[in-house]
Protein backbone atom coordinates (compact mmCIF):
# COMPACT_ATOMS: atom_id res chain seq x y z
CA UNK A 1 0.00 0.00 0.00
CA UNK A 2 1.48 3.40 -0.92
CA UNK A 3 0.56 7.04 -0.86
CA UNK A 4 2.60 7.48 -4.06
CA UNK A 5 0.29 5.19 -6.03
CA UNK A 6 -2.80 6.90 -4.66
CA UNK A 7 -1.47 10.34 -5.53
CA UNK A 8 -0.80 9.11 -9.07
CA UNK A 9 -4.44 8.11 -9.39
CA UNK A 10 -5.46 11.44 -7.88
CA UNK A 11 -3.49 13.29 -10.57
CA UNK A 12 -5.10 11.23 -13.33
CA UNK A 13 -8.54 12.03 -11.97
CA UNK A 14 -7.64 15.73 -11.91
CA UNK A 15 -6.48 15.53 -15.51
CA UNK A 16 -9.94 14.34 -16.56
CA UNK A 17 -11.27 17.75 -15.54
CA UNK A 18 -14.88 18.33 -16.56
CA UNK A 19 -15.14 14.86 -18.10
CA UNK A 20 -15.02 13.37 -14.59
CA UNK A 21 -17.86 15.58 -13.40
CA UNK A 22 -19.91 14.93 -16.53
CA UNK A 23 -19.59 11.16 -16.12
CA UNK A 24 -20.92 11.30 -12.57
CA UNK A 25 -23.69 13.78 -13.38
CA UNK A 26 -24.74 11.62 -16.35
CA UNK A 27 -24.97 8.62 -14.02
CA UNK A 28 -27.11 10.63 -11.59
CA UNK A 29 -29.52 11.66 -14.33
CA UNK A 30 -29.66 8.14 -15.65
CA UNK A 31 -30.19 6.33 -12.35
CA UNK A 32 -32.02 8.87 -10.17
CA UNK A 33 -35.31 10.04 -11.79
CA UNK A 34 -35.48 13.22 -9.70
CA UNK A 35 -32.27 14.41 -11.39
CA UNK A 36 -33.37 13.57 -14.94
CA UNK A 37 -35.24 16.81 -15.62
CA UNK A 38 -33.59 19.40 -13.38
CA UNK A 39 -33.23 22.96 -14.66
CA UNK A 40 -30.07 24.38 -16.21
CA UNK A 41 -29.28 26.26 -13.00
CA UNK A 42 -29.79 23.14 -10.90
CA UNK A 43 -27.61 21.15 -13.32
CA UNK A 44 -24.80 23.68 -13.00
CA UNK A 45 -25.10 23.51 -9.21
CA UNK A 46 -25.02 19.72 -9.33
CA UNK A 47 -21.80 19.81 -11.39
CA UNK A 48 -20.17 22.22 -8.93
CA UNK A 49 -21.13 20.08 -5.92
CA UNK A 50 -19.92 16.96 -7.74
CA UNK A 51 -16.52 18.51 -8.49
CA UNK A 52 -16.04 19.54 -4.87
CA UNK A 53 -17.31 16.28 -3.37
CA UNK A 54 -15.13 14.11 -5.63
CA UNK A 55 -12.05 16.17 -4.81
CA UNK A 56 -12.69 15.91 -1.07
CA UNK A 57 -13.42 12.18 -1.13
CA UNK A 58 -10.26 11.45 -3.09
CA UNK A 59 -8.22 13.65 -0.73
CA UNK A 60 -9.59 11.70 2.23
CA UNK A 61 -8.66 8.41 0.58
CA UNK A 62 -5.14 9.53 -0.26
CA UNK A 63 -4.52 11.03 3.19
CA UNK A 64 -6.70 8.55 5.16
CA UNK A 65 -8.65 11.36 6.80
CA UNK A 66 -12.36 11.97 7.41
CA UNK A 67 -14.94 14.65 6.76
CA UNK A 68 -14.24 17.84 8.67
CA UNK A 69 -16.75 19.92 10.58
CA UNK A 70 -16.70 22.37 7.66
CA UNK A 71 -17.45 19.53 5.24
CA UNK A 72 -20.38 18.34 7.32
CA UNK A 73 -21.72 21.88 7.59
CA UNK A 74 -21.53 22.27 3.83
CA UNK A 75 -23.45 19.03 3.31
CA UNK A 76 -26.03 20.24 5.81
CA UNK A 77 -26.42 23.38 3.70
CA UNK A 78 -26.82 21.22 0.60
CA UNK A 79 -29.60 19.35 2.39
CA UNK A 80 -31.32 22.66 3.12
CA UNK A 81 -31.05 23.65 -0.55
CA UNK A 82 -32.50 20.34 -1.75
CA UNK A 83 -35.46 20.69 0.59
CA UNK A 84 -36.04 24.21 -0.71
CA UNK A 85 -36.04 23.18 -4.36
CA UNK A 86 -38.34 20.26 -3.63
CA UNK A 87 -36.16 17.29 -4.50
CA UNK A 88 -37.17 14.20 -2.49
CA UNK A 89 -34.77 13.28 0.32
CA UNK A 90 -34.50 9.64 -0.75
CA UNK A 91 -33.45 10.79 -4.24
CA UNK A 92 -30.79 13.11 -2.81
CA UNK A 93 -29.31 10.34 -0.63
CA UNK A 94 -29.38 7.88 -3.53
CA UNK A 95 -27.53 10.39 -5.71
CA UNK A 96 -24.55 10.29 -3.34
CA UNK A 97 -24.53 6.50 -3.30
CA UNK A 98 -24.56 6.47 -7.11
CA UNK A 99 -21.70 8.99 -7.14
CA UNK A 100 -19.70 6.86 -4.70
CA UNK A 101 -20.00 3.84 -7.01
CA UNK A 102 -18.86 5.94 -9.96
CA UNK A 103 -15.85 7.22 -8.01
CA UNK A 104 -14.87 3.69 -7.04
CA UNK A 105 -15.12 2.48 -10.64
CA UNK A 106 -13.11 5.44 -11.93
CA UNK A 107 -10.32 4.93 -9.41
CA UNK A 108 -10.03 1.24 -10.25
CA UNK A 109 -10.05 1.96 -13.99
CA UNK A 110 -7.39 4.68 -13.76
CA UNK A 111 -5.14 2.74 -11.38
CA UNK A 112 -4.42 0.11 -14.05
CA UNK A 113 -3.54 -2.55 -11.52
CA UNK A 114 -1.10 -0.34 -9.59
CA UNK A 115 -3.12 -0.34 -6.36
CA UNK A 116 -2.65 -2.93 -3.67
CA UNK A 117 -5.59 -4.64 -2.01
CA UNK A 118 -5.10 -2.41 1.02
CA UNK A 119 -5.43 0.71 -1.17
CA UNK A 120 -8.73 -0.55 -2.55
CA UNK A 121 -9.92 -1.48 0.94
CA UNK A 122 -9.14 2.01 2.23
CA UNK A 123 -10.94 3.52 -0.79
CA UNK A 124 -14.11 1.57 -0.10
CA UNK A 125 -13.94 2.22 3.63
CA UNK A 126 -13.52 5.97 2.95
CA UNK A 127 -16.42 6.05 0.55
CA UNK A 128 -18.76 4.04 2.79
CA UNK A 129 -17.90 5.99 5.94
CA UNK A 130 -18.09 9.34 4.19
CA UNK A 131 -21.41 8.62 2.49
CA UNK A 132 -22.83 7.54 5.85
CA UNK A 133 -21.61 10.72 7.58
CA UNK A 134 -22.61 13.12 4.82
CA UNK A 135 -26.04 11.45 4.65
CA UNK A 136 -26.57 12.34 8.29
CA UNK A 137 -25.69 15.96 7.54
CA UNK A 138 -27.91 16.02 4.46
CA UNK A 139 -30.77 14.52 6.46
CA UNK A 140 -30.36 17.02 9.29
CA UNK A 141 -30.31 19.98 6.91
CA UNK A 142 -33.18 18.68 4.81
CA UNK A 143 -35.51 17.91 7.72
CA UNK A 144 -34.80 21.20 9.50
CA UNK A 145 -35.54 23.09 6.29
CA UNK A 146 -38.76 21.15 5.71
CA UNK A 147 -39.90 21.96 9.24
CA UNK A 148 -39.05 25.63 8.76
CA UNK A 149 -40.72 25.73 5.35
CA UNK A 150 -43.79 24.09 6.85
CA UNK A 151 -43.93 26.69 9.61
CA UNK A 152 -43.39 29.51 7.12
CA UNK A 153 -46.07 28.11 4.82
CA UNK A 154 -48.51 27.75 7.69
CA UNK A 155 -47.88 31.37 8.65
CA UNK A 156 -48.33 32.51 5.03
CA UNK A 157 -51.61 30.60 4.72
CA UNK A 158 -52.87 32.03 8.01
CA UNK A 159 -51.80 35.48 6.83
CA UNK A 160 -53.78 35.05 3.64
CA UNK A 161 -56.83 34.00 5.67
CA UNK A 162 -56.43 37.05 7.91
CA UNK A 163 -56.14 39.34 4.91
CA UNK A 164 -59.31 37.89 3.39
CA UNK A 165 -61.18 38.39 6.67
CA UNK A 166 -60.07 42.01 7.02
CA UNK A 167 -60.33 42.92 3.35
CA UNK A 168 -56.63 43.63 2.84
CA UNK A 169 -55.24 42.93 -0.65
CA UNK A 170 -58.31 41.14 -1.96
CA UNK A 171 -58.15 42.25 -5.59
CA UNK A 172 -58.40 39.36 -8.01
CA UNK A 173 -54.86 39.88 -9.34
CA UNK A 174 -53.23 40.05 -5.91
CA UNK A 175 -55.12 37.03 -4.65
CA UNK A 176 -54.20 35.03 -7.75
CA UNK A 177 -50.50 35.85 -7.27
CA UNK A 178 -50.51 34.93 -3.59
CA UNK A 179 -52.43 31.74 -4.24
CA UNK A 180 -49.98 30.74 -6.98
CA UNK A 181 -47.04 31.26 -4.61
CA UNK A 182 -48.68 28.96 -2.07
CA UNK A 183 -49.79 26.38 -4.62
CA UNK A 184 -53.49 26.78 -3.86
CA UNK A 185 -56.59 28.07 -5.62
CA UNK A 186 -58.97 30.64 -4.14
CA UNK A 187 -62.46 29.94 -5.52
CA UNK A 188 -64.81 32.66 -6.68
CA UNK A 189 -67.33 31.57 -4.01
CA UNK A 190 -66.10 30.80 -0.51
CA UNK A 191 -67.72 29.19 2.50
CA UNK A 192 -66.93 30.82 5.83
CA UNK A 193 -67.17 29.03 9.17
CA UNK A 194 -66.61 30.76 12.53
CA UNK A 195 -66.62 28.59 15.63
CA UNK A 196 -65.94 28.70 19.37
CA UNK A 197 -66.45 26.53 22.48
CA UNK A 198 -69.87 26.48 24.12
CA UNK A 199 -68.32 27.34 27.47
CA UNK A 200 -67.99 31.13 27.83
CA UNK A 201 -64.52 32.60 28.17
CA UNK A 202 -62.72 29.63 26.59
CA UNK A 203 -60.48 30.49 23.63
CA UNK A 204 -59.42 28.06 20.93
CA UNK A 205 -55.75 27.27 20.34
CA UNK A 206 -54.08 27.21 16.93
CA UNK A 207 -53.95 23.43 17.26
CA UNK A 208 -57.71 23.25 17.84
CA UNK A 209 -58.39 25.23 14.68
CA UNK A 210 -55.89 23.27 12.58
CA UNK A 211 -57.35 19.99 13.82
CA UNK A 212 -60.87 20.89 12.70
CA UNK A 213 -59.53 22.15 9.36
CA UNK A 214 -57.65 18.90 8.72
CA UNK A 215 -60.67 16.81 9.67
CA UNK A 216 -62.85 18.31 6.92
CA UNK A 217 -60.31 18.98 4.13
CA UNK A 218 -59.03 16.42 1.63
CA UNK A 219 -55.66 18.16 1.54
CA UNK A 220 -54.00 20.48 4.07
CA UNK A 221 -54.37 23.41 1.67
CA UNK A 222 -58.06 22.77 0.93
CA UNK A 223 -59.06 24.84 3.95
CA UNK A 224 -57.58 28.18 5.01
CA UNK A 225 -57.77 28.61 8.75
CA UNK A 226 -56.82 31.12 11.41
CA UNK A 227 -57.83 32.45 14.84
CA UNK A 228 -59.52 35.76 15.47
CA UNK A 229 -60.35 36.96 18.95
CA UNK A 230 -60.41 33.48 20.48
CA UNK A 231 -62.63 32.13 17.70
CA UNK A 232 -61.58 29.74 14.97
CA UNK A 233 -62.19 30.58 11.31
CA UNK A 234 -62.25 28.35 8.24
CA UNK A 235 -62.43 29.44 4.60
CA UNK A 236 -62.91 26.88 1.87
CA UNK A 237 -64.66 26.22 -1.40
CA UNK A 238 -67.09 24.02 0.53
CA UNK A 239 -67.55 23.07 4.16
CA UNK A 240 -69.48 19.89 4.99
CA UNK A 241 -71.97 19.55 7.81
CA UNK A 242 -69.99 20.47 10.92
CA UNK A 243 -72.66 19.39 13.41
CA UNK A 244 -71.07 16.00 14.30
CA UNK A 245 -67.61 17.52 14.77
CA UNK A 246 -68.95 20.42 16.81
CA UNK A 247 -71.17 18.25 18.99
CA UNK A 248 -68.21 15.99 19.80
CA UNK A 249 -66.03 18.97 20.72
CA UNK A 250 -68.83 20.94 22.45
CA UNK A 251 -68.35 23.87 20.09
CA UNK A 252 -70.76 26.11 18.22
CA UNK A 253 -70.42 27.68 14.79
CA UNK A 254 -71.92 29.93 12.17
CA UNK A 255 -71.49 28.96 8.51
CA UNK A 256 -72.11 31.41 5.68
CA UNK A 257 -71.87 30.14 2.11
CA UNK A 258 -71.37 31.64 -1.35
CA UNK A 259 -69.25 34.61 -0.36
CA UNK A 260 -67.05 36.33 -2.91
CA UNK A 261 -63.58 37.23 -1.56
CA UNK A 262 -64.65 40.88 -1.40
CA UNK A 263 -67.72 39.95 0.71
CA UNK A 264 -65.76 37.86 3.23
CA UNK A 265 -65.07 40.73 5.71
CA UNK A 266 -68.77 41.58 6.08
CA UNK A 267 -69.64 37.89 6.30
CA UNK A 268 -67.01 37.37 8.97
CA UNK A 269 -68.30 40.28 11.05
CA UNK A 270 -71.80 38.84 10.86
CA UNK A 271 -70.76 35.26 11.71
CA UNK A 272 -68.36 36.23 14.50
CA UNK A 273 -71.03 38.34 16.21
CA UNK A 274 -73.54 35.50 15.90
CA UNK A 275 -71.23 32.97 17.53
CA UNK A 276 -70.36 35.45 20.25
CA UNK A 277 -73.89 36.60 21.06
CA UNK A 278 -76.57 34.17 19.84
CA UNK A 279 -78.78 32.89 22.70
CA UNK A 280 -78.98 29.21 23.57
CA UNK A 281 -82.38 29.01 21.87
CA UNK A 282 -80.68 29.62 18.53
CA UNK A 283 -78.83 26.31 18.89
CA UNK A 284 -81.86 24.21 19.84
CA UNK A 285 -81.89 22.33 16.55
CA UNK A 286 -78.18 22.35 15.68
CA UNK A 287 -74.82 23.67 16.89
CA UNK A 288 -74.49 25.37 13.48
CA UNK A 289 -76.09 28.73 12.72
CA UNK A 290 -76.60 29.96 9.16
CA UNK A 291 -76.70 33.37 7.49
CA UNK A 292 -80.33 33.96 8.54
CA UNK A 293 -79.53 33.21 12.20
CA UNK A 294 -76.57 35.59 12.06
CA UNK A 295 -78.68 38.33 10.52
CA UNK A 296 -81.34 37.99 13.21
CA UNK A 297 -78.71 38.24 15.97
CA UNK A 298 -77.35 41.37 14.30
CA UNK A 299 -80.83 42.87 13.96
CA UNK A 300 -81.55 42.25 17.65
CA UNK A 301 -78.17 43.67 18.74
CA UNK A 302 -78.26 46.61 16.39
CA UNK A 303 -74.90 45.69 14.84
CA UNK A 304 -73.50 44.87 12.44
CA UNK A 305 -76.05 46.62 10.25
CA UNK A 306 -78.37 44.35 8.29
CA UNK A 307 -81.15 45.05 5.81
CA UNK A 308 -84.45 43.70 7.20
CA UNK A 309 -85.61 43.03 3.65
CA UNK A 310 -82.54 40.87 3.07
CA UNK A 311 -83.27 39.01 6.31
CA UNK A 312 -86.79 38.32 5.02
CA UNK A 313 -85.45 36.84 1.81
CA UNK A 314 -82.85 34.70 3.57
CA UNK A 315 -85.15 33.45 6.34
CA UNK A 316 -88.25 32.77 4.24
CA UNK A 317 -86.57 31.59 1.07
CA UNK A 318 -89.11 30.19 -1.41
CA UNK A 319 -91.94 30.87 1.07
CA UNK A 320 -91.77 34.55 0.04
CA UNK A 321 -92.30 33.76 -3.64
CA UNK A 322 -95.60 34.67 -5.27
CA UNK A 323 -96.50 31.07 -6.01
CA UNK A 324 -96.38 30.33 -2.28
CA UNK A 325 -98.56 33.22 -1.18
CA UNK A 326 -100.92 30.76 0.51
CA UNK A 327 -98.04 29.53 2.68
CA UNK A 328 -97.14 33.06 3.70
CA UNK A 329 -100.80 33.68 4.50
CA UNK A 330 -100.84 30.58 6.68
CA UNK A 331 -97.65 31.65 8.42
CA UNK A 332 -99.04 35.09 9.21
CA UNK A 333 -102.21 33.56 10.65
CA UNK A 334 -100.33 31.03 12.75
CA UNK A 335 -97.96 33.68 14.15
CA UNK A 336 -100.96 35.89 14.98
CA UNK A 337 -103.01 33.26 16.78
CA UNK A 338 -100.30 30.85 17.97
CA UNK A 339 -102.42 27.81 17.18
CA UNK A 340 -102.94 25.92 13.95
CA UNK A 341 -106.59 25.33 14.86
CA UNK A 342 -107.33 29.03 15.43
CA UNK A 343 -105.29 30.03 12.38
CA UNK A 344 -107.22 27.55 10.24
CA UNK A 345 -110.53 28.87 11.53
CA UNK A 346 -109.49 32.44 10.78
CA UNK A 347 -108.67 31.48 7.20
CA UNK A 348 -111.64 29.17 6.75
CA UNK A 349 -109.39 26.11 6.41
CA UNK A 350 -109.43 22.64 7.89
CA UNK A 351 -106.84 22.36 10.70
CA UNK A 352 -105.13 19.55 8.82
CA UNK A 353 -104.68 21.87 5.82
CA UNK A 354 -103.05 24.44 8.10
CA UNK A 355 -100.73 21.82 9.57
CA UNK A 356 -99.77 20.77 6.05
CA UNK A 357 -98.94 24.37 5.20
CA UNK A 358 -96.75 24.66 8.30
CA UNK A 359 -94.87 21.50 7.29
CA UNK A 360 -94.31 22.95 3.81
CA UNK A 361 -92.99 26.16 5.37
CA UNK A 362 -90.49 24.14 7.38
CA UNK A 363 -89.45 22.15 4.32
CA UNK A 364 -88.90 25.24 2.17
CA UNK A 365 -87.37 27.59 4.74
CA UNK A 366 -85.63 25.17 7.08
CA UNK A 367 -87.40 26.92 10.00
CA UNK A 368 -89.84 25.19 12.33
CA UNK A 369 -92.56 27.43 13.81
CA UNK A 370 -92.72 25.17 16.86
CA UNK A 371 -89.17 26.19 17.93
CA UNK A 372 -88.97 29.55 19.68
CA UNK A 373 -85.92 30.85 17.80
CA UNK A 374 -87.24 29.82 14.41
CA UNK A 375 -90.61 31.32 15.25
CA UNK A 376 -88.93 34.61 16.13
CA UNK A 377 -86.97 34.43 12.89
CA UNK A 378 -90.07 33.82 10.77
CA UNK A 379 -92.03 36.52 12.58
CA UNK A 380 -89.26 39.08 12.02
CA UNK A 381 -88.95 38.04 8.39
CA UNK A 382 -92.66 38.18 7.54
CA UNK A 383 -92.95 41.53 9.37
CA UNK A 384 -90.04 42.96 7.41
CA UNK A 385 -91.60 41.64 4.21
CA UNK A 386 -94.96 43.16 5.08
CA UNK A 387 -93.38 46.54 5.84
CA UNK A 388 -91.49 46.49 2.56
CA UNK A 389 -94.55 45.66 0.46
CA UNK A 390 -96.70 48.25 2.28
CA UNK A 391 -94.46 51.18 1.31
CA UNK A 392 -96.24 53.80 -0.86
Amino acid sequence: MGVTERRAVQRRLAELGDRLDERIVAALQREVPAYAAISAAQLAETRAITAWAVRRLIEMWVEETALTAADRQRFRGIGVARATDGRPLFAVLRAYRVAAVQISDLVIDLAGGELAIDDVAVLHRTLLTSVDELSESLFAGYTSAIEQLGNDRARMLAGLADDLLTGRQTSAAVLADRAAQLGITIPAALTLAVFAPQAPGVALSEGDVADLASSIGGQPTDVLHTRRGGQGVLLAAAVPDLAPQLTFRRWRACVIRDLSPAAVPAGFGLAAAAVGHAPDEAYAASPVLDRGDAMLVALLRGRPTVDPAELAGVALGPVAEAENAHLLEGLQAYLRFGSSTEAAAALGLHPQTMRHRLRRITALSGRDVHRSWDRLMLDAARTALALRTSRP
